[in-house]
């Protein structure tokens, strides 16, 4: 999951819906046997949903949930990154790995 600005969360892989659902629902102090019955479904499928578990949950069901956790969905269709972004991206990445000690030269690798 990478946060954009303003705390916004892009979704990358199909789990992170789970953990999101946790979070929020742990963050307002509800239990997974009250939301799990809000939701209409077991306590079982919630707690598979929250650990990317869930085979076979709806998607009005993983929407209900995230939107009972205190989460909005908010769609946007996929455009490729600009150059700027690209180089932007780069230059971060080049930073982080600058600022990893290199490794003495009597040291042996693993």
């Amino acid at each position: 999951m990478s946060e954009l600005q303003n705390g916004v969360n892009r979704l990358k892989h199909p789990f992170e819906v789970g953990r999101l659902i946790a979070s929020g629902r742990k963050r307002l102090g509800i239990s997974q046997a009250a939301l799990s019955s809000r939701l209409g479904v077991s306590r079982k499928t919630l707690s598979d949903l929250e650990r990317g578990a869930a085979e076979h949950v709806s998607l009005k069901t993983a929407l209900r949930a995230l939107a009972l956790a205190g989460f909005v969905v908010d769609v946007s269709p996929h455009r490729p990154p600009t150059l700027t972004e690209v180089m932007a991206n780069r230059a971060r990445e080049l930073t982080r790995t600058d600022a990893i000690p290199e490794r003495e030269s009597g040291q042996r690798r693993r």
